[in-house]
């Protein structure tokens, strides 16, 4: 009975590792298609409590809702491109300025390293450096720039179409909770998020950092990514600091001070919203963000997160995939 049982674990498990190199292969090929489909349901996942809201409050009809809370995130799309396409004009302009900054800080370092008997060409440095080609990665940045809002165009007429689609009724108990515990992360993820990137935007802001805007902006997208991109969102800033400002006590103001704020929202602030939940072990987040990136591109990583604490949340809810989640969550070594 025991080898049987044995024998039993070992076929599913073989067919659940096919499974998953299957799943990843059908991925990686409907990427062009799934993508935008995963950032629809997500969006709609997202705004579903502020269309409930003025269905249930404000006792307005459902495609009027729909409209409306669609208008509100075209709108602020509307107002936050502008902002971000401004900063990268700025930067581009000043990237002579930024050029002549960084040979003296060469200069700097080349001085330094000669104390020490180094010995580096300091010209060889001083024509690769002029021989950036700025405006080929200006050229780049529009040309993504302009992929990205026909992409996003696609993701809203998506979204569009989930949101004026009936809403069930007759479901089960398990997916109903699923998707509440879903709903709840996607939602406070996103608050917490807008909070760290507003926060560390003000303090840019206020610091006087050029492309303060554009680094708040990079820092409510790379919260999505634990740990990882919290240090990447922190360190960001630091090079334009370093070449902005004569004082180290700035630079290391741009430093400390976002940093602060990701410690209180990472580490207090979610934690006591989500509990264990949305759980995952370090190692599950690290290994989601290669599958995911290996699949997705940067889209993947991005979305890593989400994606891996959705999946170990269905997964809780049946018996049958439940020691996967808790494998995911790293206690499949603890007792029920």
């Amino acid at each position: 009975m025991k080898q049987t049982l044995e024998t039993n674990r070992i076929i599913t498990g073989s067919l659940f590792i096919i499974a998953t190199i299957a799943v990843s292969f059908i991925l990686n090929f409907a990427q062009p298609f799934l993508v935008p489909l995963v950032l629809a349901l997500l969006i709609r996942i997202l705004i579903d409590p502020i269309i409930d809201y003025q269905i249930d409050f404000l006792h307005v009809h459902r495609i009027v809702a729909v409209f409306v809370s669609l208008c509100l995130i075209i709108f602020l799309f509307i107002i936050i491109v502008p902002f971000i396409g401004s900063s990268v004009i700025t930067f581009l302009q000043s990237a002579d300025d930024y050029n002549n900054k960084v040979l003296i800080l060469i200069d700097l370092g080349i001085s330094k390293l000669k104390e020490f008997n180094i010995d580096i060409d300091r010209e060889t440095i001083r024509n690769s450096l002029n021989e950036l080609p700025l405006l080929d990665w200006a050229s780049t940045i529009l040309s993504n720039s302009a992929n990205f809002i026909s992409k996003f165009i696609l993701v809203v007429i998506m979204t569009l179409f989930l949101l004026l689609g009936k809403k069930s009724v007759n479901t089960s108990p398990v997916w109903n909770d699923i998707i509440g515990h879903v709903k709840k992360y996607i939602f406070t993820k996103f608050i917490t998020s807008s909070i760290t990137g507003v926060s560390a935007g003000v303090i840019y802001w206020f610091l006087g950092l050029e492309l303060a805007f554009i680094f708040g902006s990079l820092t409510f997208i790379l919260n999505f990514i634990p740990v990882v991109g919290s240090i990447i969102a922190v360190l960001l800033p630091i090079p334009i600091a370093i070449l902005q400002y004569p004082d180290l006590s700035s630079v290391l103001l741009i430093l400390f001070l976002p940093a602060i704020i990701h410690q209180i929202i990472g580490n207090f602030v979610e934690p006591k919203i989500f509990g264990d939940a949305f759980g995952l072990h370090p190692i599950t987040i690290i290994l989601s963000l290669i599958f995911w990136g290996m699949i997705w591109g940067i889209i993947g990583v991005l979305l890593a997160a989400p994606l891996t604490a959705i999946i170990r949340v269905s997964f809780e809810r049946f018996d049958s995939t439940r020691q996967i989640a808790r494998l995911l969550e790293g206690k499949v070594h603890l007792q029920d």
